[in-house]
C-alpha cells in the first residue's frame, strides 16, 4: 500500500528536493569555494535561514543524497568539521545553472 507521500513523487522529484531554497543556498555556496567549515556555511546564510533550518538540509544533501559529503577541514586549532561539495553533483549544478539561463532567455523572447 503506498502513502500519499509515495504517489506524489515523480521522475523529477529528486532535482525538486535538491534545488529547495535552503538546499540549494548550500550547494551554491559550496559551488563558489569548497570545502567550507559548518560554521561558515552557518554564519554566510543565517540571515536566510534558521539554524535548523540548514542543520536539515545538511543532513538530507550529505547523508540522504549524497550531494555533498562530510570532510575534516584543517583549522588554527586543529581539525574542524565541514563540507566538500561532490565532483558530479558540481557538474550537475553547473548544467542546471545553463538550463536556468537558456530558460530565462525563453522568457525574455516571449516578452
Amino acid at each position: 500500500m503506498k502513502t500519499l507521500k509515495q504517489e506524489k513523487k515523480d521522475n523529477v522529484w529528486t532535482l525538486r528536493k535538491i534545488l529547495t531554497r535552503p538546499n540549494y543556498a548550500i550547494i551554491d555556496f559550496l559551488l563558489a569555494k569548497s570545502p567550507r567549515a559548518t560554521k561558515e556555511i552557518y554564519s554566510a546564510l543565517a540571515k536566510k535561514f534558521t539554524r535548523k533550518t540548514l542543520i536539515i538540509a545538511l543532513k538530507e544533501l550529505s547523508i540522504d543524497m549524497n550531494v555533498i559529503q562530510p570532510t575534516h577541514i584543517r583549522t588554527e586549532k586543529g581539525y574542524g568539521f565541514g563540507y566538500n561539495l561532490n565532483p558530479k553533483a558540481k557538474a550537475i549544478v553547473k548544467t542546471l545553472q545553463k538550463f536556468a539561463k537558456t530558460f530565462e532567455g525563453f522568457i525574455d523572447e516571449k516578452k
